[in-house]
């Protein structure tokens, strides 16, 4: 089965493909449970197949794994925003702005976003490995990052792999995982953020804009602010 045919199977949610239903079960349950918690019971009981046909389609719970993960590349991980962002604008602070928007609303998707359950489903993988991860990254992230790498060199007029551009790129993509994955911390401190789609489009403005004016600062060699001293206090 080509790969495209497999994603059209996927979305039909077809009845009789016992390969797509263990895959779409796999989905959710691994982006729930993570890796280790996750078995090759609970995913079977969720598919509504036999235990057996794990095994007959994917040989271990490890391949149904990377199965899932080649999915989530097939599907909509091409990297297709990237490039659509890129494409469309010649400026590389327009295509790095709507990157952040396109990366933002995807991690912020509601539970039933079939891509945001694959976004959740690979956090979970950066933050407990599994043997996986070396693919994960390979095919999925790197890509992400190289681009991002590119868009923020060609801001700064540096290399990709100069110390300040990748310190930069990993600042923008921290800002995103903070806002997108900290709901539980967010929800003590701030409980009027709630992500709503209005709010997603603000932070996003927020992130870039202030990404933005640091690395044109940087660019054009902005003196920075020193501190004010404090006070000695009196002995």
């Amino acid at each position: 089965m080509g790969r495209r045919s497999l994603q059209r199977k996927l979305e039909q949610d077809e009845p009789d493909d016992t390969r797509a239903k263990l895959l779409q079960a796999a989905v959710h349950v691994f982006s729930e449970r993570g890796y280790e918690g996750a078995t090759v019971r609970n995913i079977c009981q969720r598919a509504g197949v036999n235990l057996a046909l794990v095994n007959y389609h994917f040989g271990d719970k490890l391949e149904l794994y990377l199965a899932v993960i080649r999915y989530a590349i097939d599907a909509e991980a091409k990297m297709a925003l990237l490039n659509h962002a890129v494409e469309q604008n010649a400026d590389p602070c327009d295509a790095l702005r709507q990157i952040i928007h396109g990366i933002l609303e995807r991690l912020c998707a509601t539970a039933r976003d079939r891509f945001g359950l694959l976004l959740r489903f690979m956090l979970k993988e950066m933050a407990n490995p599994t043997p996986a991860l070396g693919r994960l990254i390979e095919e999925t992230i790197q890509p992400l990052y190289d681009r991002v790498r590119s868009l923020v060199g060609e801001i700064l007029h540096l290399p990709m792999s100069h110390e300040k551009t990748r310190l930069c790129t990993h600042s923008i993509m921290g800002q995103v995982a903070h806002y997108s994955h900290a709901q539980p911390v967010m929800s003590q401190l701030w409980p009027e953020m709630k992500m709503s789609p209005e709010q997603r489009a603000m932070v996003a403005n927020h992130i870039a804009d202030f990404s933005l004016a640091y690395l044109r600062a940087a660019r054009d060699g902005s003196p920075t602010e020193t501190p004010p001293k404090l006070p000695r206090k009196r002995k």
